[in-house]
């Protein structure tokens, strides 16, 4: 996670790119209704192919007529709503001035890199043109990289969405900018202020107020959310509470603290954050909240991140791994706060372009999190019938059982799609225990696919270019959005 309200995403390209043709051709269960989604994020641009005939419009409105026919405080939300600025636009074209070609080639070969699938040509390229810049020219290109990973990462997410779940509709909701988010912000100058006083009772005051300010946004999403009547919502978002801590611990003179004295401060500033979280979320009862666990590869029990921290019935919060094989790197864990896997590792699908049919892979959990609310909503059009926690408890419980989840997620295993389905299908005829032993009789785990490209390239060189090519890949998978 590397934003301020931070967007989770981006490490991974090997056979799970083919998601897009395994969803379509054997994963998508036939029906004809179609889930409501919403997808909070940086704004989705449904100028896209894959996204123009995926919106929920808003009926109640007329577009253009600049009145709030519906009356709910927002004037013309035909798509949603930017809650960043207030008002109905939720995507900027005009953005895509600053991008060129050269984004979408170093997006590939990242995505490859990170799936230890790249070329030697790749690693070429990578050499060349990130990793042996230096200075401003490196970091001039390292912020494009960002910026473009933030304006596309909604756009992206909606893509999985819709290869997941083609009859779903998508509503955007715009909670952060495109831009790195104002550092003298009010929010930020209370907390400095709070913490100069280097007193416990002092810092937990300034917790809560921060916790107020940033949970504002989220409850007016929260309650959009409701009133639109979203059956499954994507936050692949979040906030590092851990950097808030070692910020605290910094400022009261401790400089060195220990990894215990970290998750002891994290854990204190998630509880502030945790119970306004509870409330929003209970606030659109209706929907299930899908959240990304987030990139840091740490354990979210000891260091928390907001709001994957918010343990709620209608909450389910998502790992990435590499397909079916390994957790993923860079994914967040928690045997007492993560639930479930879902690929998020170099899944290739729509961002914004020019000519608006590009796609591009990206990887994160923030990937792997647009994939279950996919399957979630599928399972919602199987039995409508079904509520937040019976969904959950489906898609948690027809899981492929792995070993190297077992003290990880609370699962124990990657989401099963196929299974998950025919037990939501067999729920409006049996129970819903019944259905999910029925389930898990009937569909095997999915395959396991392994990549050793770049790990045999590895063991075949010499030492040096050995280091140089860990160097390479280390630098990439820094780089997730």
């Amino acid at each position: 996670m590397n934003h301020k309200i931070n967007l989770i995403g981006n490490k991974y390209n090997y056979f799970i790119s083919k998601v897009l043709i395994v969803a379509i051709s054997f994963l998508i269960p036939q029906f004809s209704l179609a889930a409501r989604v919403a997808v909070t994020d940086s704004g989705t641009d449904f100028s896209h192919e894959w996204l123009k005939d995926k919106v929920l419009i808003n009926l109640s409105e007329i577009s253009g007529n600049l009145v709030d026919d519906d009356r709910n405080g927002k004037v013309d939300d035909i798509w949603g709503w930017n809650f960043v600025d207030d008002y109905r636009k939720v995507f900027f074209p005009e953005h895509l001035n600053v991008v060129d070609e050269q984004m979408f080639k170093i997006f590939e070969v990242l995505s490859r890199i990170q799936a230890e699938t790249a070329t030697e040509e790749d690693l070429l390229y990578w050499k060349q043109n990130i990793k042996d810049l230096e200075g401003d020219e490196k970091a001039a290109i390292i912020s494009r990289l960002n910026f473009y990973g933030q304006y596309a990462h909604s756009t992206h997410c909606s893509g999985i969405i819709t290869a997941i779940s083609p009859n779903s509709k998508i509503l955007s909701n715009r909670v952060f900018p495109d831009t790195p988010p104002d550092t003298s912000s009010e929010s930020a100058q209370l907390f400095s202020k709070g913490i100069e006083k280097k007193k416990t009772g002092v810092a937990d005051i300034f917790y809560k107020v921060l916790a107020a300010i940033s949970n504002g946004t989220f409850q007016k999403v929260a309650d959009y959310i409701g009133e639109r009547k979203i059956d499954v919502a994507n936050y692949s978002l979040g906030m590092s509470l851990q950097t808030m801590a070692r910020l605290a611990l910094s400022v009261r003179g401790v400089k060195a603290p220990t990894p215990e004295q970290v998750s002891e401060e994290t854990k204190r500033v998630a509880a502030q954050y945790e119970p306004v979280g509870k409330k929003w979320m209970a606030s659109a009862s209706n929907t299930l909240f899908v959240v990304a666990a987030g990139n840091d590869s740490s354990d979210n029990d000891k260091l928390p991140v907001f709001p994957a921290v918010v343990r709620a019935e209608n909450a389910i919060t998502v790992a990435a791994s590499k397909g079916n094989s390994s957790l993923a790197s860079f994914s967040n864990f928690g045997i007492n706060s993560v639930d479930i896997a879902a690929p998020g590792v170099a899944i290739r699908s729509s961002v914004p372009s020019k000519d608006h049919n590009q796609l591009l892979p990206m990887s994160g959990t923030s990937m792997a999190t647009p994939y279950v609310v996919g399957v979630a909503a599928n399972i919602k059009d199987l039995n409508p019938k079904l509520t937040p926690s019976q969904i959950k408890l489906i898609l948690m419980s027809t899981v492929d059982i792995k070993e190297w989840l077992k003290t990880k997620v609370i699962s124990s295993g990657v989401v099963n799609p196929q299974r998950a389905y025919l037990a939501a299908e067999k729920s409006a005829t049996m129970s819903i225990d019944e259905s999910i032993a029925y389930a898990r009789t009937q569909v095997k785990d999915l395959p396991e696919v392994k990549s050793t490209v770049l790990k045999e390239k590895l063991n075949s060189i010499s030492s040096a270019n050995s280091e140089s090519l860990a160097e390479i890949k280390k630098e990439a998978d820094s780089l997730v959005f």
